[in-house]
């Protein structure tokens, strides 16, 4: 996978958890903070996961 496919999939990630926040403090709704949580946390592990595979190929 390019690198420019990696961050704009990053990229979304993250926007989809701000909205799904949003929605989620907007409306009460825990569904939407806790999937706002899980799309944070799969944002946090795709940087770690590129920033790692980049040390070892060094």
């Amino acid at each position: 996978m390019s690198n420019a496919i990696k961050y704009l999939l990053l990229g979304a990630l993250v926007c989809l958890a701000l909205i799904c926040y949003s929605v989620g403090s907007a409306t009460g709704a825990v569904a939407f903070i806790i999937m706002g949580v899980l799309l944070e946390i799969a944002f946090w592990l795709g940087i770690i996961k590129s920033t790692r595979s980049r040390r070892t190929s060094r």
